[in-house]
């Protein structure tokens, strides 16, 4: 979480590049390797003479989901009732099983219908992003999906 917090407002483009407006599973990466997760042949970043390159489930929100599902031993899809600070929140805006924005859990409040959690994230970059209002944003019909990190 340090990392991500200390990043969340100031990117470090130097070392892992930037997607512009889609930022957010690029950003969400960082803070999993941070975490001390190992890249992979399929979960990766590169860069070489400034030139960043990166496996689709380092930045695409679908990619990673499908990484997750495939990899029960990093991640187990729950309910937004079993979810800690440090896992994963990713956003299906229109219900059609494409994800389309991913970030970390950075704060929890209350609980059962009072829970409210928030995120930080890049694309809107922001250390304490409430999920409700991202779905609101988004015409309030979209789905959450979260992910407990199991390493």
């Amino acid at each position: 979480m340090a990392y991500l917090l200390a990043h969340s407002a100031d990117r470090n483009v130097a070392q892992f590049g930037q997607l512009g407006g889609t930022d957010c599973v690029n950003f969400t990466s960082q803070g999993l390797l941070a975490r001390g997760w190992t890249m992979t042949a399929e979960w990766w970043h590169s860069e070489a003479s400034g030139v960043h390159e990166y496996g689709r489930p380092w930045i695409s929100s679908t990619a990673l989901m499908e990484y997750l599902a495939a990899h029960p031993e990093l991640a187990e899809e729950v309910g937004a009732d079993e979810v800690v600070v440090g896992d994963l929140a990713q956003f299906d805006y229109r219900n059609t099983g494409i994800r389309n924005h991913t970030g970390t859990i950075s704060r929890i409040s209350g609980d059962g219908p009072e829970q409210e959690i928030f995120l930080v994230q890049h694309s809107d970059d922001a250390a304490y992003k409430s999920v409700d209002s991202l779905v609101d944003s988004h015409g309030g019909t979209g789905t959450v999906h979260y992910w407990h990190l199991l390493k």
